[in-house]
């Protein structure tokens, strides 16, 4: 079963030449709604083709390259994201492009997330510690040179 828990989004149920009539579907569609500003989803044909038709416009909205431009969703129009990599070389191009390696945290681990936090506690606890201790030294030392003062010895001796 691929990631995707639409099952029209699944593609190993299907044999291998489907998988890839869907993925030339799709690259075909994204560059039919680039060329024409948004396009039909359903053409017309057998129940095969209107859904690989469907798959395929709905691989397209999950992948944030186009989106439906209506409610009856038969009809897509393209994103900033599809018009970029209908420029750069359409679907394919988009699927051998790499993931990016920094994702910005969007989708961590739960643990991660919370051992980080608890991390950045004991970071913050520990600065306003040693923040408190530096003021509480300051503060003897102005003692310190109040009490010389009162008493008259020299603060400092030769």
């Amino acid at each position: 079963m691929s990631e995707a828990s639409d099952p029209l989004l699944d593609d190993d149920a299907l044999p291998q030449e489907d998988a890839g009539a869907i993925e030339r579907r799709t690259d075909a569609l994204l560059e039919r709604a680039f060329a024409q500003g948004g396009a039909d989803v359903f053409g017309g044909g057998d129940a095969d083709e209107l859904a690989a038709a469907k798959k395929a416009a709905d691989r397209l909205v999950q992948l944030k390259l186009a989106r439906y431009a209506d409610e009856g969703r038969t009809r897509v129009e393209v994103t900033n994201a599809g018009r970029y990599w209908a420029m750069h070389g359409g679907y394919f191009a988009f699927l051998k492009e790499e993931p990016p390696t920094g994702r910005g945290g969007s989708d961590r681990n739960p643990e991660f997330q919370a051992l980080r936090m608890t991390y950045m506690r004991l970071r913050l606890n520990t600065f306003w510690l040693t923040f408190g201790l530096s003021i509480a030294g300051f503060i003897i030392s102005l003692i310190s040179i109040g009490i010389a003062l009162y008493t008259g010895e020299p603060i400092f001796r030769r």
